[in-house]
């Protein structure tokens, strides 16, 4: 996986999946760390096709999470009962249609 130029966790990030949450023909959830200095992101894709315009939209959120977070999620059984309400209002980074951009927070659950 290439990191994107935007992680900012250290000086030189490296992030690679530690294991996949969830996965749909539309969303995908997975937990990374970065090599170089062990934060843990909470990485979100959302896909939306629109098959009448061809105007696709292609989203992904970054969110940095505390060590507990990570080490919590990375031991999450099946069935998902991990509460992620706090992505709501955690700063994470969103790449869109429109770019690269820092918002206050990213949805805590996918649309399918």
């Amino acid at each position: 996986m290439n990191t994107p130029d935007f992680i900012d966790c250290c000086r030189t990030p490296e992030l690679g999946v530690v294991r996949t949450l969830y996965e749909s023909h539309h969303d995908m959830e997975s937990l990374q760390r970065c090599a170089s200095c062990g934060t843990y992101w909470f990485h979100r894709f959302h896909e939306r096709i629109d098959w009448t315009s061809g105007d696709d939209d292609l989203t992904s959120w970054f969110t940095a999470l505390t060590d507990e977070e990570g080490a919590r999620l990375r031991i999450m059984t099946e069935g998902r009962n991990e509460d992620l309400s706090f992505l709501t209002t955690r700063p994470s980074w969103m790449d869109d249609n429109d770019g690269v951009r820092r918002v206050d927070g990213a949805p805590d659950h996918p649309w399918s």
